[in-house]
C-alpha cells in the first residue's frame, strides 16, 4: 500500500511524493492511497478525497498585456487574467489573442532612432570642425585638412536640414 502525500498549506493541494504505508492503518490527513495520474503541463491535485489534474504553468514566464513586463509564474491553475504566455516583441500591441505589430509605436520608435543618430553624426561632425578649426587657428593645418573642414561644415548642414520627424530618411555621405 501506498500513500500519495500533497501539499495542504496551499490552496490548490498539490502532489509532493509518496511513500509506502502500513497495511492497517489509515492515510494521514494529508495523502490519499489512489494513485494520482501525471500528465505534462498539469499538475495532480487533492480535491474532495480525489485527484483531479490542475494546469501548472510554475517557472513560466507570463507578460502583462498592458505594459509587458515579464513576471515568473509561482501558482497553479490557468494564467490570470491581464497575463498572457506569447512573449511580446519590438514595437507591438495585445489585441485581445495574440501581439501585433503596432505601425504608429514603430514609427515613433524609428523617429526617435532617427533623432538620436542624428545628434550623434552632428556631435561627431562638430568635434571634427573644432580640431580642423583649431589647426588652422594655430597655423598646422595642410590644405587638405582646409578642404576636409569645408565639407565637414557642408555635412553638418546637410544633417541639420535632415527632417527626423519623419519614419524615412536618407542620411548624408560622411566625410573621409
Amino acid at each position: 500500500m501506498i500513500n500519495y502525500y500533497y501539499d495542504n498549506s496551499n490552496d490548490s493541494k498539490p502532489f509532493t511524493h509518496q511513500l509506502e504505508a502500513n497495511d492497517d492503518t489509515l492515510p494521514p490527513d494529508d495523502a490519499l492511497r489512489i494513485a494520482p495520474i501525471f500528465k505534462d503541463g498539469y499538475c495532480p491535485c487533492e480535491q474532495d478525497g480525489k485527484w483531479i489534474l490542475v494546469e501548472d504553468n510554475r517557472e513560466k514566464t507570463a507578460y502583462n498585456i498592458e505594459t509587458k513586463e515579464a513576471v515568473k509564474v509561482d501558482y497553479l491553475g490557468k494564467i490570470k487574467d491581464g497575463f498572457t504566455l506569447l512573449e511580446p516583441f519590438e514595437c507591438c500591441k495585445w489585441n485581445g489573442e495574440k501581439w501585433e505589430l503596432d505601425e504608429e509605436q514603430k514609427s515613433t520608435f524609428i523617429i526617435k532612432q532617427h533623432q538620436l543618430n542624428i545628434a550623434d553624426l552632428l556631435s561627431e561632425a562638430n568635434n571634427e570642425i573644432d580640431i580642423l578649426n583649431d589647426k588652422i587657428e594655430l597655423e598646422i593645418a595642410t590644405d587638405g585638412d582646409e578642404k576636409l573642414l569645408k565639407k565637414w561644415k557642408l555635412y553638418r548642414i546637410q544633417l541639420k536640414s535632415i527632417d527626423a520627424n519623419k519614419p524615412d530618411i536618407e542620411l548624408p555621405i560622411k566625410p573621409v
